[in-house]
């Protein structure tokens, strides 16, 4: 979406709701530096929202109801390296816990090593494995195998399918199940 589509959505009131961290966060933590001095910069970064948040807003204000489907469940959440940096975990982690009897313990994981497409490159493999391996895939491998595994990144999930062998959620997949939707 070009720079001037984007302002003129975020000038209609509507926030603009990103799912993948790294895509949205641009928004709000890059967009200055790409267009330095662009009075449009802080209207749209100001806008700029991970789906956690509003998702969260909809369960409380009883629009988006959960479901005990994953009653019993525990959910290990790790974070986008770029999420954690800019805005925290904790809009997530909020939301997770809205799911009823689920409990949610968020890894304290580091990095995965994936990087977006770092760890693809035949180059960065090993080392990006080695990353997640110092940290995140014992945590996983510690944790039963019917615990539900949560991560925001695309790469991340994907380094944790391909490292420990194990398959991630996007959060708002869990989100998903907990309300029974088809």
């Amino acid at each position: 979406m070009a720079a001037d589509q984007v302002t003129r959505l975020s000038r209609t009131g509507a926030p603009i709701v990103g799912l993948e961290p790294s895509c949205l966060l641009t928004l709000k933590d890059e967009y200055a530096a790409l267009l330095p001095g662009d009075p449009r910069v802080k209207e749209v970064a100001a806008r700029a929202r991970l789906i956690p948040e509003l998702l969260t807003e909809a369960v409380d204000d009883g629009s988006l109801p959960l479901g005990d489907a994953l009653r019993g469940r525990d959910i290990l959440l790790h974070g986008h390296c770029h999420e954690k940096a800019v805005t925290g975990t904790t809009a997530t982690r909020e939301l997770l816990s809205r799911i009823p009897g689920a409990r949610v313990t968020e890894l304290d994981a580091g990095c995965c090593g994936m990087a977006g497409s770092f760890g693809f490159e035949a180059e960065h493999y090993d080392l990006s494995m080695k990353i997640g391996a110092l940290r995140l895939f014992p945590a996983i491998a510690a944790s039963a195998p019917d615990t539900l595994l949560a991560a925001t990144g695309v790469s991340c999930r994907q380094q944790i399918a391909h490292g420990a062998g194990r398959a991630a959620r996007h959060p708002v997949e869990l989100i998903h199940w907990a309300a029974g939707l088809p």
